[in-house]
């Protein structure tokens, strides 16, 4: 599982729980803090503990890491604990602030799990490992950022490096290709002009132009953030998102953003059944041909590609305006950090830089994450949708295009935007109220509006 915005159902419910569970905590150092980082491993036996929620084949991907850097290392065991995320979520502080907290375990950004164990003084950070393995060199640029933390943990973004991503996750447009077809349609779409005209063309015909399942309130909140991307200035959204001073969601582009999701919903491109329909349910409806697009995520791109066998493909939500650089909703997946509390600081790095190297590339991109190194990580199948989903990660990186997840902004900004967003295409409320609703919890929260 990455953690996007499936993130999403449970990371309000994460950080809301993570922070209600460290009332006023203070920063604290890590036991060794000062003390020189360093490569060399120990030769005595050392076992860590990993915690993660990754399902399928990423989670397999830590478990064959795991096994491969005991093989060089014999006298090093790396033992992985898988946690279904829902429940992970709830006992991450627990888990980290125990006597028996993991060695190493996965944290999502922002103030989901991260800024929360930051505050708490649960994190070790990790600049000076980051200058020994040079992972500023070997990440692209930009996406180390997202593991950043102010030392109070408030400010995401800036500071203290608290966590290294295995790859990354986006959110795009998959699409039916016998639907396509029969329908006259082709992609990738010039401007967000011709992907509408498709949607009319698709229910012209009688079919289902989005396929949908937001019974869990999330799902439907990709379809805005990608809309968003492409209204909204690059520079604000993300302002927005980092939580900087002065920066709103009340604008012109958002505003035209929601305006157009309602519009769609109002229209019928949206499944009429979206909001009654889980999210799981609603990748088997487009699986089994009920829909001719959606709007989603990587995550469930091997589903897809599994069950379509080349049927499916995928690209980008298309800018306003043709030539345009391609924005897209996305981010690199949940990162790994250490704990404060490990006896062996310098061996979790060296493990974390270990599943990260270029010759574990291949593993990870056949695990599922999606490359956010430079190196060779191998080729998608020809005609899948992982061949559109990797080509459009490619475009959006090198636009500096990942417009980031909007629940990010918030601890419990989940809980605001996700019900809003299922109103809105219920029909139940109007961009304007959206926004407000939104805004309200960002200036509540941040304080700085």
């Amino acid at each position: 599982m990455t953690l996007t915005t499936r993130t999403i159902a449970g990371l309000a419910l994460i950080a809301a729980t993570v922070t209600a569970c460290a009332p006023g905590a203070a920063p604290t150092e890590a036991p060794d803090a000062g003390k020189a980082v360093s490569s060399a491993l120990p030769t005595e036996p050392v076992t860590l503990t990993l915690s993660h929620f990754e399902e399928g084949g990423q989670g397999k991907a830590i478990e064959q890491l795991a096994a491969k850097y005991q093989q060089l290392h014999p006298n090093i065991t790396i033992k992985p604990t898988y946690t279904a995320f829902a429940d992970y979520g709830k006992n991450i502080k627990l888990q980290m602030s125990s006597e028996s907290a993991p060695d190493i375990a996965q944290a999502g950004q922002a103030q989901t799990m991260q800024g929360p164990l930051v505050q708490a003084g649960l994190l070790r950070p990790l600049d000076e490992y980051a200058k020994l393995y040079g992972w500023s060199e070997r990440f692209k640029p930009g996406l180390l950022d997202q593991a950043r933390f102010s030392k109070d943990g408030k400010t995401f973004g800036t500071g203290e490096l608290y966590g290294i991503a295995l790859g990354g996750n986006l959110v795009g447009i998959y699409y039916n290709r016998d639907k396509l077809a029969k329908l006259g349609i082709t992609t990738p779409f010039k401007d967000l002009a011709a992907f509408q005209d498709a949607l009319a063309k698709a229910k012209a015909a009688g079919e289902t132009p989005i396929q949908l399942g937001n019974l869990e309130a999330w799902p439907g909140n990709h379809v805005l953030s990608d809309l968003i991307a492409q209204y909204e200035p690059h520079e604000n959204g993300l302002n927005w998102v980092y939580g900087r001073k002065g920066a709103t969601f009340d604008s012109p582009g958002v505003q035209q953003a929601t305006k157009t999701l309602a519009e769609w919903a109002k229209a019928g491109y949206i499944d009429s059944s979206a909001n009654g329909t889980s999210d799981s349910d609603g990748v088997g409806k487009f699986i089994k041909g009920k829909g001719v697009f959606m709007v989603s995520g990587s995550w469930n791109r091997s589903r897809i590609d599994e069950n379509m066998d080349g049927k499916a493909g995928f690209t980008a939500m298309p800018p306003v305006k043709a030539g345009d650089p391609v924005r897209a909703t996305g981010a690199t997946t949940s990162p790994f950090s250490i704990s404060a509390k490990t006896k062996y600081p310098d061996v979790a790095a060296n493990f974390i830089d270990f599943m990260t190297r270029p010759e574990n590339a291949a593993t990870l991109f056949q695990g599922g994450y999606l490359p956010v190194a430079e190196r060779d990580a191998g080729e998608p199948k020809a005609g899948s949708a992982q061949e559109g989903l990797v080509e459009t990660w490619q475009q959006v990186l090198a636009d500096d295009g990942l417009a980031l997840y909007l629940d990010w902004a918030t601890p419990s900004m989940g809980d605001t935007l996700f019900p809003a967003v299922q109103q809105l295409i219920a029909g139940k409320t109007t961009p304007d109220k959206l926004i407000s609703t939104v805004q309200e919890n960002w200036a509540d929260e941040r304080g700085n509006g």
